[in-house]
């Protein structure tokens, strides 16, 4: 059975009309959200400018504790600028997974929290040869870049002694230089966000305009060519209503998009 890591949008609701599909729950490897805005930087900081984002740290725990509730893991986003102190902060909420960019943070938290489960996030952007070449055994799991979403015979030649996570519908172009300056914006407001938002992503939007091919989604119907690669996948996207996660949930884990497959050659550029 495929599982895939979905995401939170700090709907309210979300754990209660999770829980009334019980049939997608054992397709689910776990729920990732962001830690509270104050406690590192993560990507989709606007996120924290919605009308649902917790006004407070105390409404923030306690959304947490509810997706706690439903009894599926939870894994936080912790990717810039995080110490130990504030993992065990989360620990101590009942979180057993983090998502993290910081190799030296993971070491400290394997010798910390030796049955802590971690993920090193896709904001690294490994290159085949860094993966080969790196040292990264600190991480239970490795995002994959959107990269090898486009050249799936470079599948085959990823370190067996990992484990990998790859996002599947996302519709990034595939082979972005200017992601690090988009992931990572911060601002005081919405509308200064959008806008070096569009800075950033008006490069990447250009060639996404040259055709379908360029963007990194995976067809519901094609997962089959990355399933002897991949531990899991991940869906994206927090900004996502709650409806279209379940949605996404509902097609991935069924093989069945609105697309229709493509051949095997159609994911090597």
């Amino acid at each position: 059975m495929k599982k895939f890591e979905i995401p939170y949008n700090f709907d309210p609701e979300f754990p209660g009309r999770l829980a009334d599909r019980q049939d997608l729950i054992p397709y689910i490897d776990s729920i990732y959200a962001p830690a509270w805005k104050e406690d590192c930087d993560n990507t989709r900081y606007d996120i924290t400018f919605r009308d649902n984002y917790p006004k407070t740290y105390d409404e923030y725990e306690g959304r947490i504790k509810d997706l706690l509730s439903l009894g599926i893991p939870v894994s936080i986003l912790a990717q810039r600028n995080v110490g130990i102190k504030t993992i065990k902060k989360y620990r101590n909420l009942g979180i057993h997974s983090f998502i993290l960019n910081d190799d030296k943070l993971a070491e400290k938290i394997r010798e910390a929290y030796p049955e802590v489960k971690l993920t090193l996030s896709v904001t690294r952007a490994l290159t085949i040869q860094e993966l080969q070449d790196g040292r990264l055994d600190m991480y239970d799991r490795i995002v994959l870049f959107h990269w090898f979403s486009r050249h799936l015979d470079s599948m085959a030649l990823l370190p067996e002694r990992y484990r990998y996570v790859m996002i599947c519908n996302s519709g990034c172009y595939y082979d972005c230089k200017w992601h690090d300056a988009h992931w990572f914006i911060k601002s005081d407001d919405t509308e200064t966000y959008r806008k070096e938002a569009e800075l950033a992503c008006r490069n990447c939007s250009a060639i996404l305009m040259e055709g379908k091919r360029k963007s990194s989604v995976i067809e519901p119907e094609d997962l089959l060519y990355f399933d002897p690669y991949v531990d899991c996948y991940k869906l994206v996207d927090r900004y996502d209503s709650t409806a279209a996660i379940i949605e996404h949930l509902q097609q991935y884990s069924s093989g069945e998009g609105t697309s229709g497959s493509r051949p095997r050659e159609y994911y090597n550029i």
